[in-house]
């Protein structure tokens, strides 16, 4: 049995369900295969893959939101415990990192955050979410035939390319450093200027990489940014002294 045309994944999986490995989508296809077809499901009523891809982008950030909620209370629970937690690590900053006495300090750390109620780990789990989708639309987008040549917004003549125009990464930059300068962060000076430094480092990445891409990375950004003033909102004013 013989096909000739393009890597077209319907296509591909109406002729012979194993065709469709003929199309190489990575480590992350268990998310880019479903993410094509909610893609062109989208693009059967919107009939345009930039605002397909900017539907989904919303959709997949609805479907975090509660989790991301979640980790925004308890990372502004921890910002807010900050003082608490350097007087703890003050007390202890003599010791050698070897010294079985630094022990009771992770101890006072661990019964600080169970008293106030704040789990650490929380303000990852939505980056380890989201990071996945990113790679599993850049799979997508660098190999979906769909894409290929469609425009969006008239200078981008074809998502699964850069921007000629280089727009869209320095929008998607702006909104990452808008997200990093409202995110809570520790007392910690060094980890402020690294977090600041992040919004730089991805906007000169996402220059090369296919427009698609920033745009969702974009909107996601976007909805963070909303969602962290919602958050903000619902919460009481973080006092001054854990904010420095």
């Amino acid at each position: 049995k013989f096909f000739v045309g393009p890597k077209h994944f319907e296509t591909l999986q109406k002729a012979d369900p194993d065709l469709v490995r003929a199309i190489w989508f990575g480590m992350f296809a268990f998310l880019s295969v479903p993410l094509l077809s909610a893609l062109n499901w989208v693009h059967g009523f919107v009939g345009n893959y930039g605002w397909s891809i900017i539907v989904l982008t919303i959709i997949i950030n609805a479907a975090m939101f509660p989790l991301r909620h979640k980790s925004n209370v308890s990372m502004r629970k921890m910002q807010a415990i900050q003082p608490q937690v350097k007087a703890i690590q003050d007390r202890y900053a003599k010791l050698k990192v070897t010294d079985p006495a630094r022990q009771k300090m992770n101890t006072e750390m661990m019964e600080l955050y169970r008293q106030k109620g704040v789990n650490p780990a929380s303000g990852c789990v939505p980056m380890l979410l989201t990071f996945p989708f990113l790679f599993a639309f850049y799979a997508m987008l660098s190999q979906a035939i769909e894409i290929r040549g469609a425009g969006f917004l008239g200078w981008i003549v074809d998502l699964s390319r850069p921007d000629p125009l280089y727009i869209t990464p320095l929008l998607m930059g702006a909104t990452m450093f808008w997200q990093q300068k409202i995110m809570p962060t520790s007392a910690d000076p060094v980890q402020q200027r690294v977090m600041m430094i992040m919004p730089i480092m991805f906007t000169f990445m996402f220059l090369a990489y296919p427009s698609g891409l920033v745009i969702y990375w974009t909107i996601s950004n976007l909805w963070a940014i909303g969602q962290q003033y919602l958050t903000i909102s619902m919460m009481p004013p973080t006092p001054a002294k854990a904010r420095s």
